[in-house]
């Protein structure tokens, strides 16, 4: 049976009452839930769970064998995860996911690279709903990994594409965390723009400590020194906040372009003075479905805010937790190295438009975003703030471009 979670769950009132009784697929969802990060981890815990509770409520998979999830705390380290990862491989969880931070996400994969070469006939799965690195696809790509959103490339396409239309924008000054994200993102952006729109002048190429600066007001006064138009951004959580709420203190007027404003409590941070001048890359906010005209996603929304009183953020999780039901149902086992099989190369229809995992490197390939932050024309607001995000550009899946030239080798 394939499933549709994305329709027959929200039709369905609770089908999982009898899978319940059956045995259940441990999830280990790695992430930060303590210290700095913690409210992005306890975020994407709730749509991870969310996810696994549409699966359920739709049956489960396998003849009602259910998801369970079950959460480590990585506490944004990358050794605390090498940690959580060995005590999910000592209660048995072969199917990891995590996200938060590509530097944790590359000392995972490599982790989970050796486990799986030591032990060939006990994989571990690892799916990745979101870490931005590039090379997670790219150099690094490998037959267990999956990742099931857009990389950082991918996104800095887009918004290039919107700095290099706006013809007010001459200079730009490009701040990110310094790990590989923030540099591929600021690498990215630079040579986009070079090719696009070689008259703009880059006054500013800055790296902050990742998660450890509590005031950006001299990031912000270097900003507004060097004359900035536009300022590019791959920051995240409270490193997003914090530099968005800098900016509004110190009455920056620069337009802002990045990857993560939709979510983590930041559009409340951007707030009115914020309005024309933020714009975001993003899978998913909360005007798509009504711009897609797609019920069911309005539905989603609808049924996360009644669960958990707060937005959906995050599709993609939802989207990965889909099709790896899905996967699982098509391999007919919760084997990793089958279920890999099946999600290598697998079409999706998913709530913003079809979808696909490459083969050659899987990365998954899905519709992008560009938005404005604004109180005109949109129907739904971002965190109740009577603001939200308005679409100025798509980006069809069958449009997505990156330079991965990676082949995954099978076993």
């Amino acid at each position: 049976m394939k499933h549709s979670v994305f329709w027959a769950a929200l039709a369905v009132s609770s089908l999982a009452v009898g899978a319940a009784q059956a045995e259940s697929i441990r999830i280990g969802h790695i992430d930060p839930f303590s210290g700095t990060f913690s409210n992005v981890g306890v975020v994407n815990g709730k749509h991870v769970q969310f996810g696994a509770d549409l699966v359920n409520e739709a049956g489960g998979v396998l003849g009602g064998k259910t998801f369970e999830v079950v959460r480590f705390d990585n506490k944004a380290s990358a050794q605390e995860t090498v940690i959580a990862f060995q005590e999910a491989l000592d209660q048995g969880i072969r199917i990891i996911t995590q996200a938060t931070s590509s530097g944790i996400a590359l000392a995972l994969a490599d982790a989970v690279n050796k486990h799986n070469r030591r032990n060939p006939d006990d994989p571990v799965l690892y799916l990745n709903y979101g870490s931005a690195d590039p090379s997670l696809t790219r150099d690094k790509c490998n037959f267990y990994m999956f990742r099931f959103e857009a990389h950082s490339g991918m996104k800095q396409a887009g918004l290039t594409d919107l700095i290099a239309a706006d013809q007010g924008i001459k200079k730009v000054y490009i701040i990110g965390q310094d790990y590989g994200h923030g540099h591929e993102v600021s690498r990215y952006t630079k040579e986009m723009l070079a090719e696009k729109r070689p008259d703009i002048e880059i006054v500013g190429d800055e790296f902050h400590p990742f998660g450890k600066v509590k005031d950006f007001t001299p990031y912000v006064a270097k900003i507004k020194a060097a004359g900035a138009d536009a300022v590019v951004t791959g920051n995240f959580g409270a490193d997003l906040t914090l530099l968005i709420k800098a900016a509004n203190s110190a009455g920056l007027d620069a337009k802002f372009f990045t990857q993560y404003s939709g979510t983590f409590g930041t559009p409340t941070a951007i707030g009115a003075a914020g309005v024309g001048r933020v714009y975001d890359a993003a899978p998913w906010h909360p005007d798509v479905p009504v711009e897609q005209n797609n019920a069911a996603a309005g539905q989603l929304v609808s049924g996360f805010q009644e669960k958990y009183g707060e937005d959906l953020y995050y599709v993609q999780i939802l989207v990965q937790m889909q099709m790896l039901a899905e996967a699982i149902e098509a391999a007919g086992s919760t084997d990793p190295k089958a279920v890999a099989e099946a999600l290598s190369g697998a079409a999706f229809d998913g709530p913003t438009g079809k979808m696909t995992m490459r083969a050659s490197d899987h990365q998954l390939f899905h519709p992008l975003f560009m938005s404005v932050f604004t109180g005109e024309g949109i129907t739904n607001d971002s965190e109740g703030t009577g603001l939200g995000w308005k679409t100025v550009m798509t980006v069809n899946a069958d449009r997505l471009s990156d330079d991965s030239t990676c082949e995954v080798k099978r076993p």
